[in-house]
């Protein structure tokens, strides 16, 4: 088993998301176990990373790589490091990646879909259920193995009081999932990524709920 947001673990270790994307994987790790266990795994890669020297480095980025001869006076070398599983060698190495190329490309690597993945769809606006919404938003959805991707910029009026807001996706049967809760800052914007469990086909309808319950956006994918 593989979830769709396992890419960002790495990221998440090393503080490289952002505000709002770390606040909604976060928010992922609550319902994954998957990711938590990633997460717990490289909780102890810093301690591992600490242990290498520069040679030990490139042998891990390049296994194909020879030690080379000890040189006069060489020091014994300090006990092996506990054997980790593949998934963490991997990660290990694209840590590595990230540290010695700064981290844009290599994570940009990490994010790109999987051989097979199902396009993105275009960023459709939501619909305001009252004329003059102090809140407009975009929603993006990706057919995923597991489910729907689904990606959302909120927009907030300088006029618009900072209240809580859920977004909450409805399958058959009005059976619903809320994806995230957020409290925007008046003026601003708000990124947001999450999954559900609905497959696309299935998806009947997103709304953009305020804390009291009102609807502010909707949007029915078909």
């Amino acid at each position: 088993m593989r979830c769709e947001d396992g890419h960002d673990d790495a990221a998440y270790v090393l503080g490289a998301l952002s505000p709002a994307e770390r606040a909604a994987y976060e928010l992922h790790l609550a319902s994954c176990s998957f990711c938590r266990e990633a997460v717990a795994d490289l909780a102890r890669v810093p301690d591992m990373l600490d242990r290498l020297d520069a040679d030990e480095f490139a042998r891990l980025l390049d296994p194909s790589l020879s030690a080379a001869p000890p040189a006069r006076g060489y020091r014994p070398a300090p006990p092996p490091v506990k054997a980790f599983p593949v998934r963490m060698l991997s990660t290990v190495a694209a840590l590595v990646l990230i540290v010695v190329l700064g981290g844009g490309a290599t994570l940009w690597l990490l994010r790109q879909p999987e051989a097979g993945a199902a396009a993105s769809g275009p960023a459709v606006a939501m619909s305001a259920v009252e004329v003059n919404s102090p809140i407009t938003a975009t929603i993006r959805l990706t057919g995923t193995a597991g489910g729907t991707k689904v990606e959302m910029l909120c927009r907030y009026a300088a006029s618009a009081k900072p209240y809580t807001y859920r977004l909450i996706a409805y399958g058959p049967d009005d059976q619903s999932e809320q994806l995230g809760s957020w409290t925007p800052q008046p003026g601003a914007e708000f990124p947001m990524q999450s999954v559900t469990h609905f497959a696309e086909a299935g998806l009947d309808r997103f709304e953009l709920v305020r804390f009291d319950g009102k609807v502010m956006l909707s949007y029915q994918p078909r």
